[in-house]
């Protein structure tokens, strides 16, 4: 009777047999560039007949990439294939989460993964609703694939790690594999849950692809690095405070800025992409309204997150040279052309003013002599009474022949050391 039910599985079943393997390592935190390298990794082995095989290295990271991860892989029409890997390598909290929900799991020999226990604000995270939400799921996920649930529960409320031997012992992962050539030998004719159809698993020389991180996703990469949020945040504190003490422009608009760009990380990397184009279009739009006040410094900046945005806009096989089919290319590359004309455009207008302004008065020389160049008085300035005024956002002291009232605009005639001798022009 067994033999005949096996006889009506097999015949039953289908095979997949892949003649590519495209790798994608998760090495650091998980995070929406983590999702965005996996969607576009299946969406190569979809359309070269591949399977997709996930490096797991990793501490843990965001739930809401971790969870669109997990439901990318359940709808995969290819297999993926999870692996703890190099040698002495861990996959803990979304690592783990990721191993689970893969088709195939598997872990090198001296690998640990486990302590599942949300956290937020990096206090551990206790609550019942979320806990057995988040048990539910994991649990439905690992006895959909033939594995043991009960990890999936432990590893949440107990924290739970477990070796490669334990993980294959207690059935939580299905293979362990000194290497990916061993690996691949071992995944050879098993057979995996594809879109809920039992699938003949055929793996034979196949051509491995490493699928590198786009450059969109490596900036959202960058600017997830802790230390890298911590220095940006930093600077930007520093930035504000200037712009408080000197009320110049140019450090609150780099301030906006760079606390702008902090918030990066957060947004799906999908639209990150358009939220540099939008921000660089502001930031030359501001240049220009305010006369190049900073001689091009904000419009350049500008220019810089446009063009990383246009670059990031597209889809990462065209820089990188994979071949895969998209219908209507012509519609990108339309695309394409127009933002690169729109952006050359701005450029050869920034240009243009930057040229007029530089011919009308040479920044140098305003900003090594300051003669001639206009502020506003801060204190009543007269003949033996000198006081402050604000020129080019900062404070000087001031000295003035001719009476001068709080609040008049003044023209600088000389200057004489770090005080500046000044004539009103307007009150």
């Amino acid at each position: 009777m067994r033999i005949v039910i096996l006889l009506l599985l097999v015949a039953f079943s289908y095979a997949y047999v892949a003649t590519s393997v495209y790798v994608v390592e998760i090495k650091g935190v998980v995070g929406p560039y983590t999702y965005s390298q996996i969607q576009r990794a299946i969406s190569l082995a979809e359309q070269n007949n591949g399977l997709v095989l996930i490096l797991l290295s990793t501490p843990g990271g965001l739930a809401d990439p971790t969870l669109q991860i997990i439901r990318e892989i359940g709808n995969s029409p290819v297999p993926v294939v999870g692996y703890v890997y190099p040698d002495y390598s861990y996959a803990w909290s979304a690592g783990t989460y990721i191993l689970l929900s893969t088709h195939i799991a598997a872990m090198a020999p001296h690998t640990v993964i486990g302590s599942c226990q949300p956290i937020s604000g990096g206090i551990p995270v206790n609550e019942s609703k979320i806990l057995n939400a988040l048990i539910g799921y994991l649990e439905t996920v690992s006895k959909s694939y033939g594995r043991n649930g009960t990890f999936a529960r432990l590893c949440i409320t107990q924290n739970i790690n477990l070796d490669a031997e334990t993980a294959l012992k207690y059935r939580v992962i299905d293979v362990v594999a000194t290497g990916v050539d061993d690996l691949l030998k071992k995944i050879n004719g098993m057979t995996v849950l594809l879109r809920n159809q039992q699938t003949e698993l055929v793996v034979e020389n196949p051509v491995i692809r490493r699928v590198e991180p786009s450059l969109t996703e490596t900036l959202q990469m960058w600017l997830s690095d802790p230390v890298m949020s911590s220095v940006l945040s930093l600077l930007a504190f520093l930035l504000l405070l200037a712009a408080f003490i000197t009320g110049h422009p140019a450090a609150a608009v780099a301030a906006i800025i760079l606390l702008v760009i902090s918030m990066f990380s957060i947004l799906p990397t999908a639209w990150l992409g358009l939220a540099l184009i939008i921000m660089g279009a502001v930031l030359i739009l501001a240049e220009i309204l305010m006369g190049m006040a900073t001689h091009g410094a904000v419009a350049g900046v500008g220019a810089v997150l446009l063009v990383v945005g246009f670059l990031s806009a597209y889809p990462a096989n065209v820089f990188s040279g994979e071949l895969i089919h998209i219908r209507d290319w012509w519609l990108i590359q339309l695309g394409l052309y127009i933002n690169i004309a729109i952006l050359l455009g701005f450029l050869v207008f920034i240009v243009y003013k930057a040229v007029i302004i530089h011919k009308q008065r040479p920044p140098s020389e305003i900003l090594t002599t300051l003669k001639g160049a206009e502020g506003v008085a801060v204190d009543d300035i007269g003949p033996g009474s000198p006081g402050f005024v604000i020129v080019f956002g900062e404070y000087w002291r001031a000295v003035s022949d001719t009476p001068v009232k709080k609040g008049c605009r003044i023209r600088v005639v000389e200057i004489a050391g770090e005080i500046l001798k000044i004539e009103p022009v307007q009150c």
